[in-house]
């Protein structure tokens, strides 16, 4: 389900606690101004917790919030709006169970011509309760490793007594897919868009099979895409009427 308008505004007619999962890409700082409502660096931070605020009324106990995002450089060095964007949200009573990234092997040469090209970006895991839900076999390999710890004395890592075993192992802490796997169609317009399949690995592990997502930030819909690709209730706000609008085109091809 697509809703046009300004998040903060719709998030407050949802239902509390209705919401296991919130996945977003939100607009960067002073970015993109042309395609969407920019926010400055300095007001970034209290910016991001008004909403997200306003996401934990809707979140379950057992809820996450993922943001993906990765900062700017300014005049050679990092800006800094998104770890103090994090250490506030520290601050209200958010923290992050984990920290996550998405790598892109194919990702275009963006960034300085001086620095390393950029080729991963922040997956931002927050929650408010140390009980959520998180399924982190869902998708792992099959392996002859599984609770492998070395003997106490042997080894060059963990002491422990327990044997390798043969079983389903735990997914890795990054999620690695090529920008190539982006809806690159022609109605398709969106500047920032990303995989599906980046927001289907999160969902299976962040989010119950009976779950429902959110995306705030929903841009031309792919985390509504992903979830009915997957059969799971998803609520997506948007408030550029262009990429709304896309974003319901895209999903009446997986409506069944």
């Amino acid at each position: 389900m697509m809703i046009l308008g300004d998040c903060i505004e719709q998030m407050t007619s949802l239902p509390p606690k209705s919401v296991d999962l919130l996945i977003t890409s939100p607009p960067y700082a002073e970015q993109r101004k042309k395609h969407y409502p920019s926010i400055t660096e300095k007001e970034y931070p209290e910016w991001t917790a008004k909403w997200m605020d306003k996401a934990s009324v809707l979140l379950k106990e057992t809820g996450s919030a993922v943001i993906i995002i990765r900062t700017n450089l300014r005049k050679g060095v990092i800006s800094d709006y998104v770890l103090r964007t994090r250490l506030l949200l520290h601050n209200r009573g958010w923290f992050e169970p984990e920290e996550l990234i998405w790598i892109k092997p194919d990702a275009p040469p963006l960034g300085s011509i001086y620095r390393p090209r950029r080729s991963w970006e922040n997956i931002l895991w927050f929650a408010r309760s140390g009980n959520i839900y998180c399924a982190p076999k869902i998708g792992g390999c099959e392996s002859n490793r599984v609770g492998f710890l070395s003997k106490k004395g042997v080894g060059d890592y963990k002491s422990g007594t327990s044997e390798p075993t043969t079983g389903i192992s735990r997914v890795k802490d990054y999620i690695e897919v090529g920008t190539s796997a982006s809806d690159r169609s022609l109605n398709n317009t969106h500047p920032a868009q990303f995989p599906c399949l980046v927001v289907e690995k999160l969902v299976k592990l962040l989010c119950p099979p009976d779950g429902t997502v959110l995306d705030p930030f929903a841009g031309s819909g792919t985390t509504c895409v992903a979830c009915a690709k997957l059969n799971i209730k998803c609520i997506g706000i948007e408030i550029n009427p262009n990429y709304y609008e896309i974003a319901c085109s895209r999903l009446k091809v997986h409506q069944v």
